[in-house]
């Protein structure tokens, strides 16, 4: 299964930059200037290669987005699920196939017209001919213009994820937003997560690494999740629970047991029991947190029942 490198696509043009580009590249790779006494043959042959040529460098210039861009059905699962969080997979896959339109649209296009041009009978009719299939071919990518800001919108999004290795050791931080994730991940790693203290402030996934006994240890830290259905959760718990589902990892769920983070330890064990599908065949630890603040020789005998619960599954 191929590994993406995100941050190597390429910039997309918008659609007005993306015709000047190849209409002077054309300007630049082909002859200028019809001589006078250049028989009909030879005029045809002139404007036949113009088309040609422009057609070439459509082709060229939209098998290399399709190219770079990943095909949703072949990267690894968690990858594909995230970016149908971030994204929308249909949106992303129609852009996509509007590129491919376009790109066989055109090379139709050049095909026919050279075909006309081979019945060009004098210098204007050549000319004219070579005109048309030039407008036609702008025309045609003018139309993708929403489709090419769409894609260069998601390539900067891409080129913005983390590098996470879906198939290495893993380390994974859940819980609710607030409970201490980030400070942890400062700790254990060099990375350098902001910290505040208000719920979201993690909007995507962080990765950091460590070594342990010689082994590199990736961890990721994921944005907080509330306890609600899966259908109303947004794009930011999304992430969260698309990495824990697709990815093999040792998940780490933190409690905050001084409930500063605005939510109970029963809430917080609620949530546990909600998500508990998505740690299935997954090595799990409860971390309690905020010790500093509440003891856990203070907490009663039921938020302690909840915890051992918890640690007993």
């Amino acid at each position: 299964m191929p590994t993406y490198n995100f941050k190597s696509i390429q910039t997309v043009p918008p659609a007005k930059d993306f015709i000047d580009i190849v209409l002077s590249k054309t300007q630049r790779g082909t002859p200028t200037v019809v001589h006078n006494g250049w028989n009909t043959q030879r005029i045809r042959q002139f404007y036949m290669r113009k088309v040609k040529f422009t057609a070439a460098n459509w082709n060229e210039k939209l098998s290399t987005i399709l190219d770079e861009f990943p095909k949703i059905e072949d990267i690894h699962p968690f990858y594909s699920d995230l970016l149908n969080v971030l994204y929308d997979k249909d949106h992303y896959k129609l852009a996509l196939g509007q590129m491919n339109t376009a790109r066989n649209m055109i090379d139709k296009i050049g095909q026919d017209y050279n075909r006309l041009l081979k019945y060009g009978d004098s210098l204007y009719r050549c000319k004219e001919l070579k005109r048309a299939a030039m407008g036609r071919m702008c025309t045609l990518m003018k139309r993708q213009g929403p489709s090419l800001a769409y894609l260069e919108q998601v390539r900067q999004h891409m080129s913005r994820l983390p590098s996470i290795d879906p198939n290495t050791r893993t380390l994974l931080l859940c819980g609710f937003p607030n409970v201490g994730k980030s400070s942890l991940m400062n700790k254990l790693s060099r990375a350098d997560v902001e910290v505040q203290p208000y719920a979201f402030t993690t909007k995507s996934l962080y990765v950091g690494h460590c070594d342990y006994k010689y082994l590199r240890w990736q961890i990721i830290d994921t944005p907080g999740i509330l306890d609600r259905p899966l259908e109303e959760r947004n794009t930011i718990e999304m992430q969260s629970v698309t990495a824990l589902a697709h990815l093999r990892a040792a998940c780490l769920y933190m409690v905050d047991i001084s409930e500063q983070c605005g939510y109970t330890i029963a809430q917080q064990a609620a949530l546990f029991h909600s998500i508990k599908p998505l740690f299935s065949n997954k090595p799990i630890m409860i971390i309690c947190n905020k010790t500093d603040v509440r003891a856990m020789s203070d907490l009663n005998a039921d938020e302690r029942a909840l915890l051992d619960e918890m640690a007993s599954e």
